[in-house]
């Protein structure tokens, strides 16, 4: 974990309501992993509390990170004004990440913004054998579709995309199919408790990557808490951002 000043390369609309930016933090991309994130400061210094965001890609070569991020209050509203050649604080990168466990056959499993982490799990995991499923509002918030490592289906809320379903659905078509050896999710909680349940039912492994608020982004201020069974069956707590974002399914308990 480094706390430096990266350089803004470039700023875009990736989708309906998320803008991709490219960063270049070379002191960051080449430790990162898939499924980490980074804690940004808002570049305006009136936000204390710094955004946690997701990598959606990395370069350790070039030195650079692809981020994902939806505009929806104050502070990520400001971060996708910034213009290329801005410098903005960024801590990182934190977390623990995907692992691919040797797996020969995994599912990837994506929702809204939470196929950014999936788009750069599958470039470091996917295999020939491997297929993404990805969940969208409607054709106009797709994005992470093309010069994808493998095959990936798409279904929409309103059917403008794909079939009009939840992405469950193609999921368990293609478990019936063929059983992976490992599951890899992120996305809304109710997506993930879906995706926790038919992992656990099937007995497929099966890690997911929570979405919550952070304050501090280390584990100090235990602001993201989720509730987590233990081996013995009794339940306490974990921290999102430093126990997680990627846990194991067994390990936590989605169902609010």
């Amino acid at each position: 974990m480094q706390e430096i000043t990266a350089r803004v390369l470039s700023c875009e609309p990736l989708c309906a309501g998320l803008t991709r930016i490219v960063l270049h933090a070379p002191e960051i991309a080449r430790t990162a992993k898939a499924g980490q994130f980074i804690h940004m400061l808002v570049p305006d210094g009136a936000h204390v509390l710094r955004r946690p965001i997701s990598l959606m890609a990395f370069d350790p070569a070039a030195g650079t990170l692809t981020l994902a991020i939806q505009p929806k209050g104050r502070g990520t509203q400001i971060l996708c004004a910034v213009k290329p050649g801005d410098a903005v604080q960024c801590l990182g990168p934190l977390g623990t990440g995907f692992d691919g466990c040797g797996a020969q056959t995994i599912y990837f499993v994506g929702g809204g913004v939470g196929v950014a982490p999936i788009c750069g799990a599958m470039d470091s995991f996917a295999t020939p054998d491997s297929r993404a499923f990805f969940g969208f509002r409607g054709r106009e918030y797709a994005y992470g579709m093309t010069q994808t490592p493998c095959a990936v289906t798409a279904v929409s809320d309103d059917g403008t995309l794909g079939e009009r379903a939840l992405v469950t659905k193609p999921l368990l078509a293609a478990i019936e199919e063929k059983r992976p050896d490992l599951i890899m999710a992120c996305g809304p909680a109710p997506m993930l408790a879906a995706v926790q349940r038919i992992a656990l039912e099937c007995g497929i492994p099966c890690q997911l990557s929570l979405e919550e608020r952070m304050g501090c982004g280390i584990g100090a201020c235990l602001g993201c808490n989720v509730k987590a069974v233990h081996p013995d069956g009794t339940w306490g707590y974990k921290r999102v951002c430093k126990d997680g974002p990627v846990f194991d399914a067994k390990e936590v308990d989605l169902r609010g």
